[in-house]
């Protein structure tokens, strides 16, 4: 980890392992606390905890994810790495009734808005390919403070 008076930039590797997503979420919620950007801290978590899933998802059980973390100008970029070379798919979330009704047969069938969540929270929403294989999934916030 590295934070100095010029640059404010986390950047933390772990196995991909579902555990991983509360860590890096504890990981980005004390950066941003040290950086005195409290103020997006709960749409940060909430966007690191989605694309960790997401990366989590399409690495295998022996890969690593990355998350970063940084301070640019008066935004905050979070970015989650895997080694899959497939781009993320936003899903197109119909909101109705029977969608937000969770019943025990459809339990865990209600997945697919971690992107659509994403993009909502956030000012941008990129992929940078990181060849020859992986990707970094990024999103930035408006944050106060100028750096």
């Amino acid at each position: 980890m590295s934070a100095t008076a010029a640059v404010l930039a986390v950047t933390r590797e772990f196995p991909a392992s579902a555990s991983a997503v509360g860590l890096a979420r504890d990981r980005v919620e004390n950066a941003l606390i040290r950086w005195d950007c409290a103020g997006v801290v709960a749409d940060a978590i909430s966007i690191v905890g989605e694309l960790m899933a997401n990366a989590i998802e399409v690495s295998g059980v022996l890969d690593c994810v990355k998350v970063h973390a940084r301070v640019e100008g008066r935004r905050v970029v979070l970015a989650v790495w895997d080694c899959d070379a497939a781009l993320p798919c936003p899903q197109q979330v119909e909101l109705s009734l029977e969608t937000l009704d969770v019943g025990e047969d459809s339990w865990d069938d209600n997945g697919g808005w971690g992107l659509t969540i994403v993009q909502s929270l956030s000012s941008a929403y990129w992929v940078e390919l990181t060849p020859p294989r992986g990707k970094w999934v990024c999103a930035a916030l408006a944050c106060g403070r100028l750096r």
